[in-house]
């Protein structure tokens, strides 16, 4: 699917350097993995069929691809574009320019690189990549709400193609000129499990990240004890929420794509 397609990475676009997602192959017919966890199951002693218990992915997805130019790139510029490709601190953002794909991203690093040679003279390279997560990112969904204490009821869509799942999004808070509590119920989960902080002081923000479980706010501080850590999960589809502050609120919901590598 990666066919002659440029690219940016970390931010840096691949026409700094003329380089195309490419292959050598002349075959237009290629197979690339899109979903392969591992399926968990039990059985019962002396029972007769298994039981499922879950998936779950033991490493990271990989993918390997080449990248090339007609230019014959000198060791200046091999330089250049090893140090950007490798030896990374972390995943970064890997955008495919390719019209069905300019609305999703990838995070990946890159494990192995592999110099490509036609002549004896350096055109490309062929690299190992390892992804964050079997998904693919969009564009993910915001939701503004305004409030005086009293609730709001607010509707979100979680748009991502996980159907038997959470996704956890990240809350921002603000208060106005008074301190706050504020809290989020989505009826959609549960009726009884709300997710709550005490006490955000007057003209600051706070923000609650739900998937890494992580609290800051404008000044450094010990957050976690003021929040009730019922950390807040959106279903598959429309989320009808109950939101109470004396402030404004920010939900972003992440957009978690099923397109493959």
């Amino acid at each position: 699917m990666f066919n002659a397609t440029d690219f940016t990475y970390d931010g840096v676009h691949s026409s700094a350097y003329n380089l195309l997602i490419a292959s050598f192959d002349e075959s237009n017919v290629t197979n690339t993995s899109v979903f392969a966890p591992n399926v968990k199951t039990f059985r019962m002693p002396r029972k007769h069929k298994f039981y499922f218990a879950g998936v779950e992915y033991p490493e990271p997805p990989e993918f390997d691809f080449s990248i090339i130019t007609e230019d014959v790139l000198p060791d200046v510029l091999r330089r250049e574009i090893l140090t950007w490709l490798t030896g990374r601190n972390g995943f970064k953002k890997l955008e495919i320019h390719q019209p069905e794909l300019e609305d999703y991203y990838y995070r990946c690093i890159f494990t192995a690189v592999d110099m490509i040679y036609v002549n004896g003279m350096c055109h490309g390279f062929h690299l190992t990549t390892q992804f964050d997560s079997p998904f693919c990112y969009g564009r993910p969904r915001k939701l503004k709400v305004s409030d005086n204490g009293e609730g709001k009821s607010v509707r979100l869509i979680n748009d991502s193609d996980i159907p038997d799942g959470y996704v956890y999004p990240i809350v921002t808070a603000y208060s106005g000129f008074e301190p706050t509590d504020f809290e989020i119920l989505n009826k959609t989960d549960s009726l009884y499990r709300v997710f709550k902080y005490s006490g955000l002081e007057l003209n600051s923000w706070l923000e609650i990240d739900n998937e890494l479980q992580t609290v800051k706010g404008r000044e450094p501080g010990h957050f976690l004890s003021n929040f009730n850590k019922n950390w807040l999960k959106l279903r598959k589809g429309v989320n009808e929420l109950v939101v109470k502050i004396n402030g404004r609120m920010t939900i972003e919901c992440p957009t978690y794509v099923l397109i493959g590598f």
